[in-house]
C-alpha cells in the first residue's frame, strides 16, 4: 500500500512539474512588442509556472530575455519546418533581415543540417541559443545607451 502511494505521489509531482509549451497561433500578439503575430513558424514562447507569454519571434524573445536578466521562464522556439514547439537550447538558428520591415531575426530549426543547409544558402552560419540570447543583449545595451 505505501509503494502504491509512493508511486502515485512521484507520478503526481512529475506530471505537475512538467512544462508543456502551448502552440501559438498567427493573429496573437506578442508578449514584448505587442505587434501581430504574423508567422507562427517564426514564432516562441516562455512559460513561468503557469503564465505562457507568446513572442513574435525568437530574437523578440531574446530582446525581451536581455531587458529581464533575472527570468527564469522555461522557453521554446518554434521550428520552422514542423511548425512545432521545441526547447530553445535544442534548436539551431538561422539569422536573417526581415524584408518586410528590415529587422534582424532568426530562424529555429530543430535539424542540423537543415539549418546548416539553410544557413549557407543565405549566406551565413547557424548558430545556437546562447547566441541569439547574447544579440538580445547586445541590443538591449545598444538601445539604453543610444549606440
Amino acid at each position: 500500500m505505501r509503494r502504491m502511494l509512493l508511486g502515485a505521489l512521484v507520478v503526481s509531482v512529475t506530471a505537475c512539474s512538467s512544462v508543456a509549451p502551448v502552440k501559438v497561433e498567427s493573429g496573437e500578439v506578442c508578449f514584448r512588442c505587442r505587434r501581430v503575430i504574423a508567422d507562427s513558424r517564426m514564432a516562441a514562447e516562455s512559460i513561468d509556472h503557469s503564465l505562457v507569454s507568446k513572442f513574435k519571434t525568437s530574437y523578440c524573445l531574446a530582446k525581451y530575455l536581455g531587458q529581464h536578466p533575472d527570468d527564469k521562464s522555461v522557453l521554446f522556439v518554434t521550428d520552422y519546418t514542423t511548425g512545432k514547439l521545441i526547447s530553445a537550447d535544442r534548436a539551431r538558428f538561422v539569422p536573417i533581415v526581415n524584408r518586410d520591415n528590415g529587422e534582424r531575426e532568426y530562424i529555429a530549426y530543430t535539424d542540423r543540417a537543415i539549418a546548416d543547409a539553410e544557413a549557407f544558402a543565405k549566406g551565413t552560419r547557424a548558430v545556437g541559443w546562447a547566441d541569439v540570447l547574447s544579440d538580445g543583449r547586445e541590443w538591449v545595451r545598444k538601445t539604453s545607451t543610444g549606440d
